[in-house]
């Protein structure tokens, strides 16, 4: 039990860390792409690549960006790594506290036949093998085609996604996925953005020639990540609505919303060269309106049972049988020192009071039983569905 709540303890200060670390990096990077789309590039002395005016917090600021660097080496120079590394390592240690520490619990799917070890294998794998398929296209003349170059990463992101789909369980796929993503984000600023930037410091500290291509290759990775975050983002928060990734096509689901968030910050990007199209917003509002339709819950599988009544007794039946080893006072589940978000469902009373909540997880998403470890069968959902609507 102590351990259990050490665990819960551990579980809240990295994810506190990893969310503080986590806006100071992407908003340095949303910070630099915006200042970078817009520097006045014309009105510049010769060794200036573009400048920018702007006002803030009751001050004004200048800011020159130089082609190559500047005659001797400013102190202090600020560095914008060690946000990225925080939030990398606190985010893969969060993953390791709650999804690998407990693997058959909430990594793995209910039906999956792999062992707990091999499911972290197969995580730990898909880290590496996406970083290195990224890191190949990069360094590839596809980089310079950047529709086919964003198709192909579209495509292997979206096999993963379906692959993990088969052995992990739903929640546990979306968490993989953005995983994957940012560590390719880590793995951009620690082995291409911060050394191409060493170099520029060595050539500006010994006087030497540095080539312009040296810059472009930075800027393109620090580019890619910018057009990662929305999507990582997301992933983060996903767990928090079984709607989204519930369900046998959840993998699609997810990869019809990266492309969604991957358009809306090419959309920003555009506006801030002044070249955004109102046809993109129109692509992106129908796209988000298509999805929402095609998640929503279809009324006629209820009206189907609308003539059968289902009493308290039955409904608090099958939530003993399927919920309360987790959702009481003192869980029976050994996994919880506590009620899941403090939700207890072992009286009557307190039935009624999260019927809201039931409706949402165990009859809409179908998202608990967690893994549906107790097996809670459609026709369960649908009488408690059928009790929780005539009871609205």
């Amino acid at each position: 039990m102590m351990q259990i709540y050490l665990m819960d303890w551990l579980s809240l200060v990295l994810k506190l860390l990893h969310i503080i670390a986590g806006i100071a990096w992407i908003g340095a990077s949303f910070y630099f792409n915006w200042l970078e789309n817009k520097l006045d590039r014309l009105n510049n002395r010769d060794e200036i690549a573009g400048n920018l005016w702007a006002v803030h917090g009751g001050g004004f600021y200048h800011l020159e960006k130089y082609k190559k660097y500047p005659q001797t080496l400013p102190e202090p120079l600020h560095w914008f790594k060690w946000e990225a590394y925080v939030t990398w390592l606190s985010g893969i240690s969060l993953l390791s506290v709650i999804y690998y520490f407990n693997a058959s619990t909430y990594l793995l799917a209910s039906n999956s036949s792999i062992s707990a070890l091999y499911g972290v294998g197969l995580s730990l794998l898909g880290l590496i093998l996406f970083w290195l398929i990224y890191d190949l296209l990069c360094k590839s003349k596809l980089v310079t085609k950047s529709a086919i170059f964003l198709a192909i990463i579209f495509i292997v992101i979206a096999l993963f996604a379906y692959f993990y789909s088969n052995i992990f369980n739903p929640r546990a796929v979306y968490m993989q996925i953005g995983s994957m993503i940012g560590t390719v984000m880590v793995a951009n600023v620690f082995f291409v953005i911060i050394p191409v930037q060493k170099k520029l410091v060595d050539a500006c500290e010994n006087s030497t020639e540095v080539s312009l291509e040296l810059g472009k290759i930075g800027y393109l990775r620090s580019r890619h990540n910018n057009y990662f975050t929305l999507p990582v983002l997301f992933m983060m928060i996903s767990g928090h609505y079984p709607t989204i990734y519930s369900g046998d096509y959840g993998w699609l689901i997810l990869m019809a919303v990266i492309g969604i968030l991957v358009m809306v910050r090419h959309y920003f990007n555009l506006r801030g060269v002044g070249k955004a199209k109102n046809s993109l917003i129109a692509i992106i509002v129908i796209s988000t309106f298509t999805l929402i339709y095609a998640l929503a819950p279809s009324p006629i599988k209820m009206q189907d049972n609308s003539q059968e009544i289902v009493t308290i007794a039955e409904a608090q039946a099958i939530i003993e049988k399927h919920c309360v080893s987790c959702h009481a006072a003192e869980p029976a589940n050994k996994a919880f020192a506590i009620a899941p978000n403090g939700i207890m469902l072992d009286t009557k009373e307190k039935i009624i009071a999260h019927k809201n909540q039931i409706y949402q997880q165990s009859v809409l998403s179908k998202a608990m039983p967690l893994i549906n470890n107790t097996n809670m069968t459609d026709d369960e959902r649908a009488k408690l569905g059928i009790w929780i609507e005539a009871n609205q």
